[in-house]
């Protein structure tokens, strides 16, 4: 709570001159129901940008993004879940210019096309809703990196792969984390669930092509992974220690080596 109280006084503060729009806003529609509305500021380096019409927790809300250069492109960018997100790519090649809408986990854009007419009451209707909702803190709760999504969605790629050992080898075998250990930004830039299942998919992967492989890790119970800067794997009795470190090459290969030699 007290980091969203942050990041929404600094909103605040930042924003707390009167934006000056342009008097015309920029409308955009996919043609199937997914519409967007960009309010430019006159000196064109930022604009408010709302998208109606998609399945998402974005929908409705009015942000305040930065028109930033994005690849060979421009963006309007703001910040969702702890990262500084394109929401609508600007391509001015050919003529500008051609609109794309990235919605949070999707990975396809959506091709948007600008309508003909534009209406200039849009834009004071469209201020007003940006503040009425930056006083409520939407937008900087939505900016917050949500670390109990994360957690939920990492830890199911571990559980997956533990079920799948005991599917294709037999065996009830558990991946342990110690995600108190896992920082904020480690969980934001890196899939430690998947780093951490490697082991019991590289397991997985053995047993289906040999299953008298299932006999050489009957007497393994745990899998316990740690998330460090260095490579290995060691067994103490009933358990493999796996340390995994995201910049390794060829970990598939370091485990399978290992336990082959179990």
């Amino acid at each position: 709570m007290k980091k969203i109280l942050f990041i929404a006084c600094v909103l605040l503060s930042s924003n707390s001159f009167a934006l000056e729009l342009a008097k015309y806003p920029i409308e955009l529609s996919s043609g199937d129901g997914v519409n967007v509305v960009i309010a430019p500021t006159t000196d064109k380096k930022q604009a408010l940008v709302k998208v109606i019409g998609i399945n998402h927790e974005i929908d409705d809300i009015t942000f305040l993004t930065d028109f930033k250069p994005h690849g060979s492109n421009n963006a309007y960018k703001y910040t969702y879940d702890g990262t500084e997100r394109s929401l609508i790519s600007v391509d001015d090649g050919y003529g500008c210019c051609s609109y794309t809408l990235y919605i949070p986990g999707t990975r396809d854009g959506i091709y948007l096309a600008t309508k003909e007419k534009s209406n200039p009451v849009i834009v004071a209707d469209l201020k007003a809703q940006y503040e009425q909702q930056q006083s409520q803190g939407i937008q900087a709760k939505l900016a917050t990196f949500n670390r109990e999504k994360h957690l939920t969605y990492q830890q199911k790629n571990i559980i997956d792969a533990n079920n799948e050992i005991d599917k294709q080898c037999g065996l009830k075998v558990e991946t342990k984390v110690d995600w108190k250990t896992i920082d904020d930004k480690t969980l934001q830039t890196y899939a430690v669930g998947s780093f951490c299942a490697q082991v019991a998919n590289e397991m997985v992967s053995m047993c289906e092509n040999d299953q008298s492989f299932k006999n050489k890790i009957a007497h393994i119970n745990t899998i316990e992974c740690q998330f460090t800067d260095e490579l290995k794997l060691r067994q103490n009795n009933e358990t493999l220690t796996f340390k995994t470190a995201p910049k390794a090459p060829n970990q598939p290969q370091f485990i399978k080596a290992y336990l082959l030699n179990l």
